[in-house]
């Protein structure tokens, strides 16, 4: 098979399988962006290229996904990442704030505080304190409702999210400690009561062993490992791949020319761009003769306010069950259309 590659990305091809056990190619391409305040992103020259394994804060499965990586073979919908900071707004210390980020047909407000712990007090309990001011707070989920319990050599996970705080064994804890509280929560769900169960809130990418994407894993009991290993369980949905938080995963694909405002995410208070409407798709060039032109979907938009870049991800799929002889990657640009109008 020859490709035939008309965009500025290096794209990466692969084979994958499906829950049917059929075969399928794969072209993904990722796209590194400036972020122009009140317009649409600008290509950069030097392209950074697909990230070929998980980049997490600190460690390995300790600390939550800053950047996930491209090799995904399909995904349902989009995804949308942030690797971002909120800023009090004015730069002034405040106990708590408001964040934002909408993107086209999605919105996700969250509120987010300085430090503040449970802590006990005799005659009442657990009382939660007042937060400490403050101008800034990294959005990872670390700081939101989940972690891990430790009594002797056992470990309990959270199993919404491995990596926070405020997941514990009440009856066990030492009264005279405080216990970190989270400060990355939803305004509709403020997190208060110890010991209470929340969905963690962030706007990174959620690893794969957290319960909102293995969900969609399938079952992998005796049965599967007897009757189909190492193909894929025949409940298996490739929503596992979609990693975003459920509340910023689109509804289907975005355009591509999406208006994205994020509030109290960057050193100004509103930080408004567009999405630059380009359009990728796979032009598949069979033996036989048959020509066929598929879409490479915008399935993934990682943003990073704080240096003012993004990076866009498409991703085609394709038969391959008919010897193909050509497959080319296309793209359209703005510019492309005003030209052939």
């Amino acid at each position: 098979m020859k490709f035939r590659n008309y965009t500025p990305f290096q794209p990466l091809y692969f084979e994958s399988r499906d829950a049917q056990k059929k075969s399928f190619g794969v072209i993904v391409a990722r796209a590194t962006f400036n972020i122009v305040a009140n317009g649409p992103l600008q290509l950069v020259p030097d392209q950074e290229g697909l990230v070929m394994a998980d980049q997490y804060h600190g460690e390995i499965d300790q600390t939550s996904i800053r950047v996930e990586n491209s090799i995904a073979p399909y995904k349902p919908a989009t995804d949308i990442h942030l690797d971002a900071t909120a800023y009090a707004p004015g730069g002034k210390a405040v106990p708590a704030f408001n964040v934002m980020v909408k993107l086209g047909k999605v919105s996700k407000p969250l509120v987010v505080t300085g430090e503040r712990y449970w802590q006990h007090q005799k005659l009442v309990g657990w009382r939660i304190s007042d937060p400490v001011p403050c101008t800034q707070v990294p959005l990872r989920y670390e700081l939101a409702y989940g972690g891990s319990w430790r009594q002797g050599d056992d470990i309990e996970y959270c199993q919404d999210n491995f990596v926070g705080t405020g997941y514990v064994q009440k009856d066990q804890l030492d009264k005279s400690k405080p216990v970190p509280a989270p400060r990355i929560m939803s305004a509709e769900e403020p997190v208060i009561k110890l010991g209470q169960a929340h969905q963690p809130e962030g706007v990174g990418p959620m690893a794969p062993a957290w319960r909102n994407r293995l969900q969609h894993a399938g079952t992998f009991d005796v049965v599967w490992e007897k009757t189909r290993w190492p193909e894929l369980p025949e409940d298996f949905k490739f929503d596992f791949y979609n990693s975003a938080h459920p509340d910023l995963i689109y509804p289907g694909f975005v355009n591509g020319d999406e208006a994205v405002r994020l509030t109290n995410l960057s050193s100004e208070p509103e930080l408004n761009f567009t999405l630059p409407g380009y359009n990728l798709g796979l032009l598949a060039r069979y033996e036989n003769g048959v020509m066929l032109p598929l879409p490479a979907n915008l399935d993934t938009i990682h943003l990073e306010p704080d240096n003012m870049k993004a990076h866009l991800t498409w991703r085609g799929i394709f038969p391959i069950d008919t010897p193909l002889r050509v497959l080319e990657l296309r793209m359209k640009t703005p510019a492309d259309t005003q030209k052939e109008a």
